[in-house]
Parts: structure tokens; sequence; C-alpha cells
């Protein structure tokens, strides 16, 4: 399997210890640096395969069953025309009827009250920012903790786009979940994807 946007290895790990050979892509050196020193030491170092590459041209000639895109790393994607590069690049990644898996979400007006513009503290030592902008979609987020601080921006839009997206890279949607639990996708923040490659 490949998982875009592998990052320090959250997902992977745990994948590679059930005994799945994958091949892990991420832009950030330094991220697949943790990556492979987290493999070394849960001793999956050999089932992991980390390629330094873009979500919309993955440096991988492999055929795969299955691409996964975990923790809304489709959100770095600016526009549709970057999602559509980097749907049609995951679809040619995979084998005749295979599937990719990806989460994303689309804030509620709840959340967006809560959170804008102020610093919470998410967990002990690490705080976090929103700032949103709902007529360009984007959420700038920015975290400080003690090892200092960072930020990012994050690009959005609805299930219904996403949906007309996977349609035109070239999959048929099989099942959007609105959590990894399965629970039936409802209209809520969250959106977990399976997509079969046509």
């Amino acid at each position: 399997m490949v998982e875009l946007g592998v990052g320090t290895g959250r997902i992977a790990i745990p994948t590679a210890l059930a005994g799945v050979q994958l091949i892990g892509v991420d832009s950030s050196a330094e991220m697949l640096a943790v990556c492979a020193e987290r493999a070394r030491e849960a001793g999956v170092a050999e089932r992991l395969d980390l390629r330094l590459g873009d979500l919309r041209r993955p440096p991988v000639d492999e055929r795969v069953s299955l691409v996964t895109c975990p923790f809304r790393a489709y959100l770095h994607l600016r526009d549709d025309g970057e999602r559509l590069e980097a749907l049609r690049a995951a679809r040619e990644l995979l084998r005749s009827s295979g599937r990719l898996v990806f989460d994303v979400f689309t804030p509620s007006r709840e959340d967006i009250e809560e959170t804008h513009g102020r610093w919470i503290e998410r967990e002990p030592g690490i705080d976090e920012r929103a700032d949103w902008d709902l007529a360009e979609q984007t959420l700038t987020l920015s975290v400080r903790g003690l090892q200092g601080e960072s930020t990012m921006t994050l690009w959005w839009v609805e299930p219904a786009r996403w949906h007309s997206l996977l349609a035109e890279a070239g999959f048929e949607v099989l099942s959007c979940y609105g959590w990894f639990d399965r629970r039936p996708f409802a209209g809520g923040e969250d959106s977990v994807w399976i997509a079969s490659r046509r």
C-alpha cells in the first residue's frame, strides 16, 4: 500500500506492525527522518519504504491495491486544480478496482465561532489558534509550545465538491462516513471517503 502524507509515521508504524509493507510519501524530509527513526525503534524499518515527494506527484512507480491519505493531508491543496492533480496521481498508483481512503473536514459555524482568533490549550504545554476565512475557505492554524511555534494554512471544500472531484478524477465513491467508526455521514464536520478506481 501507499500512504500519502506519511509524516512521522503515526499511522504507518502501526500498519507496519500489523505486517503490511508500506510506501510512505511526504514532502517534509524532517518528518520522514522522524518516521524512519520511529520505525527503527519499533522494529519495522524493513516494512517501510519512505520517499520524499509531493501529494500531486508521488515518486511511486509501483501499483498497489490501497492508497491512503490520512490526517486531512488533502487540505494542504489550494484549489480544485491541485486537488484534481493529487486525486488523479493517487488513481494512477492503484490497480484496477484499487481503493483510495482519505479524510477531510468542513468546519461548522459553531466551531468557527468558538475558536476564531483565540489561543486554546489543546494539551498541556501546546496552544493552538485558528484563524478562519469563510470567503476564501481557509484555516490558518498556529501552534506553539516549548519547542517553538509553527503556522500552516488549510483549504477546505464542501463534501459535495469532493464527490464531484473524485468522479472527475476517475473514481467511484463507495462510502462516505462521518467518522472512522463508520457512522453514516450526516452533514457533520468530518468526512471519511472510500473510493474505487474506475
